[in-house]
């Protein structure tokens, strides 16, 4: 889109609105709000950065993500600012007096509750409400101070009485985005890799029961500086990832901008190599953190916005650190953190995060939002007032979240729990309630598995009664010697898979069997004794990982092959598989030179 004097437009414009970036999270909410001019080409937005700005990589390169290709610099701005008809900004810092189009300013996170300025603390109320970043000689710089909650106008009122004559309550853009995403968990949930529906004890922004199936995502929200959750309780990721059984959980961290800009995604990732080689999912820092909190079935955080909005939305929440000195003693942001559940690093992880995925949280949206569901018409109506234009005849709404990219690994190697009734008889096998499985339900199961990440960095030495499996796609060469068993995901031919097996059997002398997927759901097993069979499961899709874990468990019991025959049923996160096995195929006979039989 083009002004109307532009020579080299294509479509001629009425109003030029300028948006003025400073940081990563100011600048998303800038994205959020402009948003609402989708569909009037009669407007045209022009990004410029805040001269000063110590996150301009990070606001250029959400930009460029973005898609917004004109970025003029402060200089251009104030030389030809007479065709800007109105300014948006959320961030109260920067020059922004030398502007003379009316300006929106507005909060970046949830409401305005944290006390930073030049230095984290200095400012005697919370930023966004402080006359030193209000007003320029006496004078107030905002037109508009675009509010979620009148509890900010009361604040504002007590700290900058002739602010708070600009101020007006339209609620929060954030959180209505994401509330206009509800409908769209269960295909984030399917991108991350944690299936569909709610989860299972979880919840949509309703409570709902899931299909059973799913795992529950977990995630860890993090603001910056010491007293953070990476700042105060790093090890904590570590222990979530050694606690958290495989099949039963899979664990997201989002970090704040200011850490991802800081340090840089190379030293992130370098940082938590070993917890995304456990299974961890590094959330993108521009949109994905919304998606992640829709698709959340629990969050673990801070006193950042992060951790409020999840509870918002409905999600459980435990904090595992708050950093009361940094809030404003007015804000229910800090009553909200000292009402909030605590972890405990010193107590079962699991257990308490199971506990949360199955309590309803308490509502807290009204604290610190009003109009739930209502800002972008507030919004709207705002901005278009002051650029004197009639509304679009269209509905009020944000812009349409992007999927999320999920920036994690596939967990390849496992240590494994196993438990069965003596001597493989059919009945409830021990420690089915302590994975989350339902009692009830695991009645006729056979074997019970419990699957951890092998590459969890846990500082406790590893359980010398776990099992270690490792896939064919482990990249961790110095523990494939201490492997107890073998699988192969990938399909092979039946000639394939044979060559495979008995290759890693005779490389790898410490393990008892190997497995290997051979297509159309089948897999096929061979143990150090020359015994094998084919195996295919009745329930559903056969991972040959599971079958080489639920055979490596059998067999370290020394019990007979042959109920294997009949069937055996296995339960491994909330699923319960039922593996049909028969006779191996006459080549295997041949390549181990020798008879190989069932049992």
């Amino acid at each position: 889109m083009d002004r109307e004097d532009d020579p080299w437009g294509t479509i001629a414009t009425e109003r030029e609105v300028l948006a003025i970036a400073r940081s990563v999270p100011s600048t998303n909410r800038l994205l959020d709000v402009i948003g609402l001019f989708g569909g009037d080409d009669r407007i045209q937005v022009t990004f410029v950065v805040d001269p000063g700005s110590v996150s301009e990589p990070g606001v250029r390169g959400l930009l460029h993500g973005a898609g917004v290709i004109r970025v003029e610099s402060w200089q251009q701005v104030l030389t030809d600012q007479g065709r800007f008809a109105l300014a948006l900004a959320a961030s109260p810092k920067g020059p922004l007096h030398e502007l003379d189009p009316p300006l929106v300013l507005m909060p970046h996170g949830v409401g305005h509750n944290r006390r930073v300025g030049e230095a984290p603390g200095s400012l005697t109320s919370a930023s966004g409400l402080d006359p030193s970043q209000l007003l320029h000689d006496g004078r107030v710089v905002a037109d508009r101070l675009a509010l979620s909650h009148a509890e900010q106008l009361a604040r504002l009122s007590r700290t900058c009485p002739p602010a708070a004559r600009h101020g007006v309550v339209v609620g929060d853009p954030t959180f209505d985005r994401m509330l206009a995403h509800a409908g769209r968990r269960d295909r984030y949930r399917t991108a991350l890799g944690v299936g569909g529906g709610d989860g299972p004890g979880g919840a949509g922004f309703e409570a709902g029961a899931g299909d059973g199936t799913d795992r529950r995502f977990v995630v860890l929200s993090s603001t910056w500086n010491r007293d953070s959750l990476l700042g105060a309780e790093r090890d904590l990721i570590r222990e979530l990832l050694a606690a958290l059984p495989v099949d039963h959980y899979r664990v997201g961290l989002i970090a704040h901008p200011n850490v991802w800009y800081r340090h840089g995604r190379a030293m992130l990732e370098l940082w938590f190599a070993d917890e995304i080689e456990a299974g961890l999912v590094l959330i993108p820092p521009y949109e994905g953190w919304r998606v992640a909190l829709v698709a959340a079935d629990v969050v673990i955080g801070d006193h950042g916005s992060v951790t409020f909005y999840a509870a918002a939305i409905g999600r459980p929440v435990l904090v595992a650190a708050f950093g009361d000195t940094e809030l404003d003693p007015a804000s229910p942001l800090l009553t909200f953190g000292r009402g909030a559940r605590r972890i405990d690093p010193g107590a079962d992880l699991e257990e308490q995060v199971l506990r949360a995925t199955q309590s309803r949280p308490p509502s807290v949206a009204d604290l610190l939002i009003e109009h739930h569901g209502g800002s972008a018409e507030r919004m709207r109506a705002l901005l278009y007032g002051l650029l004197d234009l009639s509304e679009p005849r269209t509905a009020a709404r944000y812009l349409t979240l992007p999927d999320l990219e999920v920036k994690g690994e596939d967990v390849t190697a496992w240590q494994v729990e196993f438990s069965a009734p003596a001597g493989g008889r059919r009945g409830r096998p021990t420690g089915a309630t302590a994975s989350g499985v339902d009692a009830d339900a695991a009645v006729s199961t056979d074997v019970l598995l419990r699957r951890f990440p092998a590459g969890a960095p846990s500082p406790a030495a590893p359980d010398p009664d776990r099992l270690l499996v490792v896939d064919a796609e482990d990249t961790v060469m110095p523990r494939w010697q201490s492997a107890h068993a073998w699988s192969r995901r990938r399909p092979l031919s039946e000639h394939e898979a044979v060559r495979w097996l008995g290759t890693k059997l005779a490389e790898y002398p410490k393990s008892r069997l190997a497995a290997a997927a051979t297509g159309d759901g089948q897999a096929l097993l061979i143990d150090r004794e020359g015994r094998g069979f084919r195996a295919r499961s009745r329930s559903g899709p056969l991972d040959a990982a599971v079958l080489a874990a639920a055979a490596a468990g059998w067999a370290r019991t020394g019990w007979a092959w042959h109920p294997w025959r009949r069937g055996v049923r296995v339960a491994v996160g909330d699923t319960e598989m039922r593996l049909q096995t028969s006779p191996p195929p006459r080549t295997i006979s041949v390549f181990w030179g020798r008879r190989v039989g069932v049992g």
